[in-house]
């Protein structure tokens, strides 16, 4: 019997490689497409902190924002000044800080909102002159006790040349309000 000049054999180890190369692509692309599909899309319109939104690490990159910001307001963008949290034993009267901007050339008005889909209205308020603000405000209804994140719509308004007043600007911030029981 004659035996076969020259037998093929791929080696065991080329073997496995080839598995635990095609498992780790295949886990790599499982990642991937998690993180994909997973993620807050761009053009998710959920409301949200400012998109421009940036931490400010020195005095220096302070300041610049704050000169950018007055900037915006003498252009008739919308400026305000604000604590991001208010205060209250009752839920219904809170202890705040929100100021329409000195630097603003409009008045404006503050709709704020207990839900994320802008049909709790709690608090509309009349206009509000340029450096004026509250200090103060009572709800239309009262929060429970607890931590609440609200909506807070300033819309800037102007008189147009028929005397009418008309929406300027409008832009959306949130706040968060504490009610201690």
């Amino acid at each position: 019997m004659e035996t076969p000049a020259e037998t093929k054999k791929t080696p065991a180890l080329s073997n496995k490689v080839v598995i635990i190369a095609a498992t780790a692509v295949i886990a790599a692309l499982a990642i991937v497409a998690f993180l994909l599909l997973s993620g807050r899309k761009e053009n998710d319109l959920g409301i949200g902190y400012a998109t421009e939104a940036k931490v400010m690490l020195d005095q220096d990159s302070l300041q610049a924002a704050f000169d950018e910001a007055l900037r915006n307001a003498a252009e008739g963008n919308i400026g305000l000044k604000y604590k991001n949290d208010a205060y209250s034993s009752n839920g219904t009267d809170f202890e705040c800080y929100i100021v329409n901007s000195e630097a603003n050339k409009y008045d404006m008005f503050l709709t704020i909102y207990a839900d994320a889909e802008l049909t709790d209205q709690i608090f509309l308020s009349q206009l509000v002159p340029p450096g004026s603000g509250f200090e103060n405000i009572t709800l239309d209804h009262a929060l429970d006790a607890g931590s609440h994140t609200v909506f807070v719509a300033l819309t800037q308004v102007d008189t147009n040349e028929d005397g009418q007043q008309v929406i300027k600007h409008q832009t959306m911030h949130t706040m968060d309000f504490h009610v201690t029981e």
